[in-house]
């Protein structure tokens, strides 16, 4: 049972008021926001405002309808940031294709995930419509594939990345 107290001030004197709410109504109320989330905008207004705060935060159903599972792919995502700290510098030290190519794969993934996130939070497709949206994500898909195809040109035709970031730190 998890209590949460409740403060309101009235003509100047402050009451406090204790409700108990156990796990199950909260659950209740979360699943008739998002039953009411799935009916549309007309019905949404009525839950919503009736609903706890905890339960306007969960979200809409789009993350289940398209089955990605989004949890993952964050934990991914920090993975390979936190691998770019360390590939960073074992390409300078220890130049060689296989970490630089780990390298340029782990540049390409974080930019192109960093960009998806803009493209998703700012050109949402009831702003600028599905045209706009689909033209960011390819635009983003592409510029992700010309990283990649710049750095192993690099690697493979040039010095390697390693070498390149050491001569870029010279400039």
């Amino acid at each position: 049972m998890l209590t949460l107290k409740l403060f309101r001030q009235t003509k100047g004197s402050m009451f406090a008021a204790q409700r108990s709410i156990s796990f199950n109504a909260l659950s209740k109320c979360v699943n008739q926001f998002n039953v009411a989330s799935r009916l549309g905008n007309k019905t949404l207004t009525k839950p919503l405002l009736t609903a706890p705060m905890i339960a306007r935060f969960t979200g809409s159903t789009a993350a289940v309808k398209t089955g990605k599972n989004y949890a993952s792919l964050w934990r991914t995502e920090r993975i390979v940031s936190i691998a770019l700290m360390g590939l960073f510098p074992a390409a300078v030290l220890y130049s060689s294709p296989i970490i630089d190519t780990l390298l340029a794969g782990s540049i390409s993934l974080h930019v192109y995930w960093g960009l998806e996130a803009l493209v998703v939070d700012y050109l949402r497709v009831p702003v600028v419509g599905q045209l706009a949206n689909k033209t960011g994500h390819a635009t983003i898909a592409l510029l992700a594939i010309l990283t990649l195809a710049g750095f192993l040109q690099v690697i493979f035709v040039g010095d390697g990345l390693g070498n390149a970031i050491v001569q870029l730190w010279k400039l």
